[in-house]
């Protein structure tokens, strides 16, 4: 009997094998998916994609929509129940058969909007529809900017935590040779405490370093959570905008936020509509059927009601008034908006400029100067004819000429970012590459 059960555990335990195998590997390439660095291109399709904010006005433009289907309706019928006419005092208190005018009543009624007054309102909220739309596509590329520069100050932070613990290795291990050197009276106790004083300077660069990273990191968690907390991918994507300033400023009115405002100036001019179409009379018809007893006729009656008014002056006058002024209001805003977009444009195209030149002055002056240097202490330090300090000096500069150089390149990019955001030009978003 236990012949067959032998029989089938090699069997047994080769599947349970392979089944942990097969779990393994998955394990491992999701490890390995979740190890991945996080590039530029990667942050901005985590925040754009499943985004509350960008959920929620496409709920508020669904809901606009919504309700300007039922803005376009009759408002509901009304049914009447009742009784007219009974006696309350008297013998014949509460009886239903002994005054002729005593009757159970029937009826419905119906409000009447004119249609012009039914179509503006619909119209209004379809217009506060595409405002909400209009208002996502400009969030949409504002929060892609945002991450862009989060990225951006991430990735700096970063790299500046690198080189300055470089800085710090080999300021330390300069200490070192100092220290076996003190006792020999070839260095000075104070050049080793004048060490310690540039070691310690450099490690709190690195913790401010360190801080930036994280504060960097919370603004991206802002929009992507925990895929924040990734390592940034260690190449910089460089982009580049060739448009003359005569040519941004025209593409200026493209921009969403504009787009937006005159959206917004569009729904106060149906606000103005709807203010002018109140000016027609609402009116209303009531139909009723009233029920006598004691052989009595029964009665049919039929009435229309309409509004009267009045004091159109102080009413619907004014009324109209107040939205024909809050157009205006949302035309100065629009304006106000392109000077803001206009000036920033400007600021952005001034950083950009600055740090061209700034790159090209390093490029071509600074950091071949420094490593010439850094070439001409070794060479001296190899035939003795200067110490091995001058050449940690020599070091020393060649890693802050790259740090300052880091930080060009970033600004450069932020600047970038900043003017392909004014501009709308999703390029510089959506195909991010290496030059």
């Amino acid at each position: 009997m236990n012949a067959p059960r032998l029989a089938y555990k090699p069997r047994f335990i080769c599947m349970w094998f392979c089944i942990m195998v097969v779990l393994a590997l998955s394990l491992k390439a999701g490890l390995a998916k979740a190890e991945e660095p996080l590039t530029l291109a990667e942050t901005i399709q985590l925040a754009t994609q499943n985004q509350p904010l960008l959920q929620s006005l496409d709920d508020a433009a669904a809901s606009s929509r919504q309700a300007a289907i039922a803005e376009g309706q009759l408002p509901d019928p009304k049914v009447k129940l009742g009784v007219i006419n009974l006696p309350v005092t008297s013998s014949d208190s509460l009886r239903f058969d002994r005054d002729d005018q005593t009757m159970v009543n029937v009826g419905i009624s119906q409000d009447m909007t004119p249609r012009k007054k039914r179509e503006v309102a619909s119209n209004r909220m379809l217009a506060e529809a595409d405002q909400f739309h209009t208002e996502q596509i400009a969030t949409a590329r504002s929060i892609e900017r945002d991450v862009a520069l989060a990225w951006l100050d991430v990735y700096e932070a970063q790299r500046k935590t690198e080189l300055y613990q470089r800085m710090i290795d080999d300021m330390v291990a300069e200490r070192k040779v100092q220290t076996a050197s003190v006792s020999s009276g070839g260095t000075k106790t104070s050049d080793v405490l004048r060490m310690d004083t540039q070691i310690s300077m450099t490690n709190e660069k690195r913790i401010f370093a360190q801080r930036d990273e994280r504060k960097a990191r919370a603004a991206l968690a802002r929009w992507i959570g925990k895929a924040a907390s990734r390592s940034i991918s260690s190449e910089l994507p460089v982009m580049s905008n060739s448009v003359s300033s005569d040519a941004a400023q025209a593409q200026i009115d493209q921009h969403p936020l504009l787009r937006n405002a005159v959206q917004s100036e569009k729904v106060a001019q149906l606000d103005v509509d709807s203010a002018q179409a109140n000016l027609e009379r609402n009116w209303g018809w009531e139909v009723g059927y009233g029920k006598r007893f004691a052989d009595r006729s029964d009665m049919l009656s039929f009435q229309v009601s309409i509004d009267l008014q009045l004091d159109r002056a102080n009413r619907q006058d004014r009324r109209t008034a107040e939205k024909l002024v809050l157009v205006e209001k949302a035309r100065k805003l629009t304006e106000d908006r392109r000077r803001e977009l206009s000036s920033e444009l400007e600021s952005a195209m001034a950083d950009a400029e600055a740090a061209e030149a700034r790159e090209n002055e390093h490029i071509t002056k600074l950091i071949p100067n420094a490593e010439a240097k850094l070439s001409i202490a070794q060479a001296a330090y190899q035939s003795g004819k200067q110490p091995l300090t001058e050449v940690w000096d020599a070091r020393r500069d060649v890693l802050d000429i790259e740090l300052d150089h880091w930080t060009i390149l970033t600004d450069k990019q932020r600047a970038v970012v900043k003017i392909g955001y004014l501009l709308n030009d999703s390029r510089l978003f959506k195909q991010i590459e290496k030059e």
